[in-house]
């Protein structure tokens, strides 16, 4: 019996939010996107221990890519500007060694979050994030990068709360 009971009131939990729809995050429209581009490599990768060409993702140069609206069920088409551009560098540690990767949107004022991880084939996948300033639209970029082509989806979704939040110990939400 208290098992039963816990499950009830778990089942509740889970459906918070809009019953009709299912909608627990408050979106209220989404649009699909396909996105395509290039890649400008801006530092040569290091080379293996044994003197052989490195492979796997390499992140370091500029991403630039243009996003195309497909399927949607926002009531206005969705606004996508005519490019998007991010750029990874490499930081240095304590002894100047070039140890850590960052990526930064082409636009510091923007509210954005950019991450690059690498895939299980060899290539890079790529995050952007970009809200609106009262972070209620939300275009989510998806770039993969394999040599110096970048193919990808995206979408974008708007929302009846605000969904910015900032990552921790940077101003413009750059990881």
């Amino acid at each position: 019996m208290t098992r039963f009971s816990w499950l009830a009131l778990g089942l509740f939990a889970c459906t918070a939010g809009d019953p009709a729809t299912n909608n627990t995050i408050g979106r209220t429209c989404t649009a699909a996107m396909t996105v395509s581009g290039s890649f400008a490599q801006s530092v040569a990768p290091p080379t293996q221990p044994d003197g052989s060409p490195y492979t796997g993702c390499w992140p370091i140069g500029t991403w630039t890519f243009s996003a195309t609206l497909g399927t949607s069920d926002c009531t206005d088409s969705p606004t996508v500007q005519s490019s998007y551009s991010f750029s990874g560098s490499l930081g240095s540690d304590e002894n100047g060694d070039p140890t850590e990767q960052k990526f930064t949107y082409s636009d510091p004022s923007a509210h954005a979050i950019v991450k690059v991880t690498a895939a299980g084939n060899g290539a890079c996948e790529g995050e952007l994030d970009l809200f609106s300033p009262d972070g209620m639209k939300e275009w989510d970029f998806s770039p993969w990068l394999m040599g110096t082509a970048i193919t990808g989806e995206g979408s974008y979704n708007e929302y009846t709360t605000d969904q910015w939040i900032p990552s921790s110990g940077s101003g413009s939400g750059s990881n």
